[in-house]
């Protein structure tokens, strides 16, 4: 019988906190027994790993995962909250907190540029595995990841500036989004119920449920919208809507999720309701029986 000898490799971490948590992350890779018997973490700093050449490649594969986990996990939201506020100088609170939120959104899309940098750092953790496994080299896990990370560091900060890009467009929308509510809530409602009829296009119906021409709806809309706000906004749905102001707004649709559909629910919030487009034809019948 050939005898194979076994080799010892330890990752020595900053923090008995950081080894405990990639034991933790290892752990819950759900890995067979055998190559969990092989990692040896004695609740100190450091993690020892065992291996022969036969179960090398899969116990480099084992670790590659776990360090990937825990940069996404751990250390990721740091690096991204150190690059907002020492890159682009925010140093409010929860502003930071949004764009990092954002940034790891974003880096969860499967789908370029954010998937390439997931797979050139899985590249760079997996390389730089393999050496040290080949050489029997112990290492410390912030000097590993300080060079693996170099090369790929550059792309959080794009990344970051992604962020922000969307940030602002989304504080810009919510401004825009408060200020149509408020001009609604200043108006006198001009019919205490409209129906609005979703697909394809909107088409609007009055209380009765007799339908609104274009011509009509027209003439509702309150011109001093269009002088108020510095963005153009839509002649067809959201002017005649905010004008009219209804005191009750009632959305037939099956898409729910429809960006204006979003918008109105923002803007009337207590005052709309999102109902499936069959119940248009139901509560239409209802109404000509009432007349």
């Amino acid at each position: 019988v050939l005898f194979r000898s076994v080799e010892l490799v330890q990752i020595q971490f900053e923090t008995e906190k950081q080894a405990a948590r990639m034991m933790e992350i290892l752990i819950k890779q759900h890995v067979c027994e055998e190559q969990l018997s092989n990692i040896i973490y004695d609740d100190r700093s450091k993690i020892s790993i065992s291996f022969t050449d036969n179960n090398m490649a899969p116990i480099i594969q084992l670790i590659r995962d776990g360090v990937l986990a825990f940069i996404q996990e751990e250390l990721l939201p740091q690096w991204l909250a150190k690059i907002v506020s020492e890159k682009f100088f925010y140093s409010e609170q929860d502003e930071c907190h949004e764009i990092v939120e954002m940034a790891l959104t974003m880096m969860n899309e499967k789908e370029a540029p954010y998937k390439d940098f997931w797979d050139e750092l899985q590249l760079k953790v997996q390389d730089g595995l393999v050496l040290v496994f080949e050489k029997r080299v112990s290492f410390s896990f912030p000097s590993f990841l300080t060079f693996r990370m170099r090369g790929v560091m550059h792309h959080l900060i794009e990344f970051v500036g992604d962020a922000i890009d969307e940030y602002k467009m989304e504080q810009e929308y919510q401004s825009f989004v408060h200020a149509l509510r408020n001009h609604m809530l200043s108006n006198t409602p001009k019919l205490k119920q409209l129906h609005v009829l979703h697909q394809y296009y909107f088409h609007f119906y009055s209380d009765k449920f007799s339908k609104i021409e274009r011509t009509k709806l027209k003439r509702y809309i309150d011109r001093k919208l269009q002088t108020s706000f510095p963005v153009y906004i839509d002649e067809s749905v959201l002017a005649p809507l905010i004008s009219i102001a209804p005191k009750h707004l009632f959305i037939y649709s099956d898409e729910e999720n429809h960006p204006l559909i979003l918008t109105i629910q923002r803007i009337f919030e207590e005052r709309v309701k999102v109902l499936p487009h069959k119940m248009f034809k139901t509560k239409q019948l209802l109404a000509t029986i009432k007349k």
